[in-house]
């Protein structure tokens, strides 16, 4: 934990140094993951006994989701939201074969499709619910993780919806290859992918279902 009085002297390797985030500080210590200055303010000693600076020190503390976690909550929250649609066309094809008139075979197709879309719809309003609320989807839920900002904080939902996944939609209108180098990031040792980063979030390991 960070101490919150002034040291009686600044170390020599420090001399002159500035605080990364509050420039009219003297730095005291050099960020263990970042490498940047820190000030008495905002450095923190983690368990490991090294000294962080606040924005580093909450993707220390945290043990960060496993790219397996990510991706079966990921596989999962794509099934759980396309389900109704999947369900109800399926159904509409079987009940097409059914109708014995050919003039309503198309509508009943049409139908299905619209409930099906309106199921998939409520599910993935329920899934902005979960996350603005908990910063967790079903399958993030099921998984026992969650998305945080990279300070440890609560992620808003319009961060989320706009940052993670609006902006790299747009991306990979311009550039296709983006939702496949994306994912690849997560085995960097940040286990950020490239949406994390323009979002500034970070998906950190919690207990799956809390009291």
């Amino acid at each position: 934990m960070g101490s919150m009085f002034e040291p009686d002297s600044v170390p020599p390797q420090h001399l002159g140094a500035r605080c990364a985030q509050h420039v009219d500080r003297p730095a005291t210590t050099i960020c263990g993951r970042c490498g940047s200055y820190a000030c008495n303010l905002c450095r923190i000693e983690a368990q490991d006994g090294q000294e962080y600076c606040e924005r580093c020190s909450s993707m220390v503390s945290r043990e960060l989701a496993d790219p397996g976690s990510r991706l079966i909550a990921f596989v999962v929250d794509r099934l759980v939201t396309g389900a109704p649609f999947i369900g109800m066309l399926i159904l509409g094809f079987i009940l097409n074969v059914a109708v014995d008139d050919t003039n309503d075979e198309g509508l009943v197709v049409l139908l299905c499709m619209s409930l099906g879309a309106l199921g998939s719809l409520a599910v993935l309003c329920y899934q902005l619910h979960l996350v603005s609320n908990l910063g967790q989807t079903i399958g993030k839920r099921m998984m026992g993780i969650k998305v945080l900002r990279t300070d440890g904080s609560p992620v808003d939902l319009a961060r989320l919806v706009f940052l993670r996944n609006v902006v790299p939609w747009l991306i990979n209108s311009a550039c296709g290859l983006f939702f496949l180098v994306d994912p690849l990031f997560i085995f960097t040792d940040e286990r950020r992918c490239l949406h994390d980063q323009i979002a500034d979030t970070i998906v950190v390991k919690v207990d799956r279902y809390p009291g």
